[in-house]
């Protein structure tokens, strides 16, 4: 066992939920370490239950921090209203909607990402799942 792999102490298994709404994805400001979250109870979002589809998952040695993840990452749209608030503010500063360039740009303002996150960005062409959170906007406008 390397030095690196004794420092972690136990796989942690997250899900990470990317709300989807007219092609774009939220992302918050997290204060403090930046995790994975955005969940209902932390967005004040309602997701459409329909919509809500098993996308990736990656796992994650962060050796650096001694943590290893193994995330599972649902895509979901919203339903009704999609301004997020800030319902936990001493975990998360701000909600932003951003566009799939927006998260891809590795020198944006959207940086650090939770590492989970940035990983499957990185390793996965998200252009399928922005493109129908576009159309899924689209066609409930019609």
């Amino acid at each position: 066992m390397t030095v690196a792999a004794a420092a972690v102490k136990a796989v942690q298994v997250g899900l990470g939920v990317m709300i989807m709404h007219q092609g774009k994805v939220l992302v918050g400001k997290r204060i403090g370490s930046h995790g994975a979250g955005e969940s209902e109870e932390e967005t004040g979002l309602t997701l459409d239950p329909a919509s809500a589809k098993f996308i990736f998952a990656n796992n994650n040695i962060m050796s650096e921090v001694g943590r290893h993840y193994v995330t599972i990452f649902i895509a979901a749209n919203v339903l009704g209203s999609a301004e997020a608030r800030v319902m936990e503010p001493l975990k998360c500063e701000k909600w932003e909607w951003i566009s799939q360039a927006q998260l891809l740009d590795n020198k944006g303002p959207h940086r650090p990402l939770f590492s989970p996150l940035a990983k499957m960005a990185e390793e996965h062409d998200l252009s399928p799942l922005f493109a129908a959170s576009a159309l899924s906007a689209s066609a409930k406008e019609e």
